[in-house]
């Protein structure tokens, strides 16, 4: 994925060494520097965002915001779906792990999310619900990362986006989640974590053939997690050989 532009600045050059050497606060004072000489140009949003997100979850709303401005910049360019669909993804499964124990608590954290993000402010995130207070609605991560997929050419690169996309959506909905690791599938036939994934969908949907089908993939192609995979299929009484 292109990262930077044909000619970028000197100072942003710098940024993104640092941020690649983990030098978060260093890249995060420079690209504001950079930010205020260039206010209206794509990378430099990109960044500032990037580096926000990677300083801590309390940057989250300004990254998001900074993503969005990104976005009405330039929405051909899959770098600002990729960070705004990040940020709602990684939200998203913290909600979803923080409060599953309580029965349908997830859901009512949910409940009041943005449908899509035409619903959303152009310059910040509107408060409807606990899930955009949070950063972490799912409509929006779902739409981003796929928004990214459909533009990136590398492969890999689109399978990883989908996988995300996919995690959610088999969140809200196993058979929904089924059709989406099926299209990774057909991307990339080998990826082992939509055949794990895929498994569980089919055992929470009583398909429990197909989902020991999944389980024989990976057992011999990624024994490593075969056991995981077992227990998570006797959580829907499904008996592996």
């Amino acid at each position: 994925m292109q990262e930077l532009s044909d000619n970028p600045s000197w100072l942003l050059r710098k940024v993104v060494q640092a941020f690649y050497k983990d030098r978060y606060k260093t890249a995060k004072w420079l690209v504001y520097i950079e930010n205020l000489r260039n206010p209206n140009d794509y990378f430099t949003l990109c960044w500032y965002a990037n580096t926000l997100y990677f300083s801590g979850s309390h940057n989250d709303h300004k990254a998001a915001s900074l993503y969005m401005r990104a976005i009405e910049i330039n929405s051909s360019h899959p770098l600002a779906h990729v960070g705004l669909g990040r940020i709602h993804y990684t939200n998203a499964l913290r909600i979803i792990s923080e409060y599953k124990m309580f029965p349908g608590g997830s859901d009512i954290m949910f409940a009041d999310e943005l449908s899509s993000t035409d619903d959303r402010d152009k310059t910040c995130i509107r408060v409807k619900g606990f899930a955009d207070y949070e950063c972490g609605n799912r409509e929006i991560a779902i739409e981003e990362l796929k928004h990214a997929a459909d533009l990136v050419n590398d492969a890999d690169e689109k399978v990883e986006l989908l996988f995300m996309a996919a995690e959610l959506l088999a969140e809200m909905n196993n058979k929904t989640g089924i059709i989406a690791f099926r299209k990774i599938l057909d991307i990339d036939l080998n990826y082992n974590p939509a055949h794990f994934h895929l498994a569980g969908c089919y055992a929470a949907t009583g398909q429990h053939k197909l989902a020991l089908q999944e389980y024989e993939f990976i057992k011999d192609n990624a024994p490593e997690i075969a056991t995981d995979l077992a227990t998570l299929l006797a959580n829907y009484n499904v008996d592996v050989p």
